[in-house]
């Protein structure tokens, strides 16, 4: 690297104390208006959801909502990208970077899957919008198929060509739907939807009989 290169770099201007706490003041507003979005949606859904009353819950100006995001749609991918793409990007980064037993990361995969996604409330709410208003909204349901049902089961797959390669897991149906794996994870998100605690299930069990439940679907035979 010449001098004049090392010149330019040590010269170029670092941010200023004023322009990081505008930053994190911007970070921090965008995420009050995206959780006041996630609460304004749950109670009243996403077709009579209004951005003024999210406007208010956030404690901001509407036209200062309207910086940020165009309608409701937009808040509603921003609810997605920020609730369930993390997740989605750990689990991800799991199967990217496991080594050993295919059958313990698959083990470790599903229990991700419900710790973050079945047992969290905040993340059913957003499934159960897309389930209710979804039609009205068919775009928003393209938006989650897309960026998460897609990504979930294109991960899952990968699990699946693992413990073949490995002699794990034999070929089954699963290879094209692997959405077979996940489909119990999902039907008990739907019961807490539907009963909430009044009718409770042991997520834990629940977990480890869904592994059984697969592991004798897909596991290689013996000898």
């Amino acid at each position: 690297m010449t001098d004049e290169s090392n010149s330019m770099t040590e010269d170029a201007p670092l941010p200023s104390e004023g322009e990081g706490r505008r930053d994190q003041r911007r970070k921090d507003r965008e995420a009050a208006i995206i959780a006041a979005a996630i609460e304004e949606f749950q109670t009243s859904g996403l077709t009579t959801a209004r951005l003024d009353a999210i406007a208010a819950r956030a404690g901001v100006a509407k036209g200062t909502l309207y910086l940020y995001y165009s309608d409701k749609a937009a808040l509603f991918k921003a609810a997605v990208r920020s609730l369930i793409q993390p997740a989605l990007a750990r689990l991800q980064e799991r199967v990217m970077q496991a080594e050993g037993s295919a059958v313990e990361l698959l083990r470790a995969s599903l229990r991700q899957i419900y710790r973050e996604m079945t047992a969290d409330s905040a993340r059913r709410e957003l499934v159960r919008l897309l389930i209710a208003d979804g039609r009205r909204f068919p775009d928003l349901g393209d938006f989650y198929h897309d960026e998460v049902i897609a990504k979930g089961t294109a991960t899952f797959r990968m699990i699946l060509w693992r413990g073949i390669a490995t002699g794990e897991f034999r070929h089954t149906p699963a290879e094209e739907f692997p959405h077979l794996l996940l489909a119990p994870c999902i039907a008990l998100s739907n019961w807490k939807l539907m009963f909430g605690e009044r009718h409770p299930m042991d997520i834990e069990r629940y977990a480890e009989a869904h592994l059984q439940f697969v592991l004798a679907a897909i596991g290689a035979a013996p000898g």
